[in-house]
């Protein structure tokens, strides 16, 4: 790149104010300097190019031929001066996560006030998708909540473990009621079984662990997400299995149960994943430190119940 000399740019900042208010003393008002110092910049910034740019007359200031010329290229130049900072500003304020709609319904939405109250610097994005984007889209989002069986290796991305699967059976109150109240596992036959997740075999894995065989694991309905199966659940259209850190909240109001105390542990894990070079940056601890202390708290309320 050919090096250039710049002139001076407090002298134009000046300059560009004289220029809209022709007068020295007007701009030396909106620039909270004296009269004698903005005569002083547009003095410097002449000399600079070796020409006149205002003309002084008795009612006041006029532009010259060259100031003219000057004048918008050096406007536009500072506005967008400003609009490229205001975006470094925000980009650097702004905190874009990638997230799958339960998580975010579950575990960042009902704690988003506490966040902000702690961190009122950044300004939170959420990105729901039900699918995980590959590769790691940094064009998009800054970090990653990531549900998967097993981790991904990758050399530019770090990639952290935050909440095991651990799954219970939930289900609205009223279904602990009625002609076939929730007595025992063998009563889910009575039942409809929701399903969270398409493709997955969790129900069976479920009912084999809490010793029921005679049952039909892949009955019911089926859901895309979590949320919607959660929802069925609470109108006491059957019953669903949930992770246990996502429904404490309903368990507490009293709109979810847990019938049963059978929990199925699988492979399946929560990740956070982001960039090694984002890995310093202060928004990025923040939000993980956060959400890491948020999920223990929310651990400690489940094996308190």
């Amino acid at each position: 790149m050919n090096s250039m000399k710049l002139p001076p740019l407090n002298a134009l900042r000046v300059f560009v104010a004289a220029a809209e208010h022709l007068s020295f003393t007007r701009a030396a008002t909106s620039l909270h300097l004296t009269q004698g110092a903005v005569s002083r910049h547009v003095q410097t910034l002449e000399e600079f190019y070796g020409t006149s740019l205002f003309i002084r007359q008795a009612r006041g200031l006029a532009l010259t031929a060259e100031g003219e010329a000057l004048v918008k290229p050096a406007r536009d130049a500072f506005q967008l001066l400003h609009e490229a900072s205001e975006m470094l500003r925000l980009r650097q304020s702004g905190l874009r996560v990638r997230i799958p709609p339960t998580p975010a319904m579950r575990w960042v939405l009902p704690n988003l006030p506490d966040f902000q109250t702690r961190y009122p610097e950044y300004t939170l994005h959420l990105i729901t998708q039900l699918i995980h984007d590959k590769p790691f889209n940094r064009a998009e989002y800054d970090l990653a909540i990531i549900g998967m069986a097993r981790p991904e290796v990758s050399t530019d991305m770090r990639i952290e473990c935050i909440c095991r699967e651990k799954l219970v059976p939930v289900c609205s109150p009223a279904l602990l009621q009625g002609p076939h109240p929730l007595r025992t596992p063998e009563d889910l036959q009575y039942h409809t079984l929701l399903h969270p997740w398409r493709d997955q075999d969790v129900w069976d894995r479920w009912l084999k662990l809490a010793g029921v065989n005679s049952l039909n694991s892949e009955s019911g309905v089926t859901f895309d997400a979590l949320e919607y199966a959660l929802h069925a659940a609470a109108a006491g259209m059957g019953v669903t299995l949930a992770q246990v850190s996502m429904v404490n909240d309903d368990i507490q109001r009293g709109k979810l149960v847990i019938p049963f105390d059978t929990v199925l542990e699988t492979e399946w894990a929560y990740y956070l994943m982001y960039s090694h070079e984002m890995a310093q940056q202060p928004k990025i601890r923040a939000f993980r430190d956060w959400l890491i202390a948020t999920l223990e708290r929310s651990e400690a309320i489940s094996r308190s119940m």
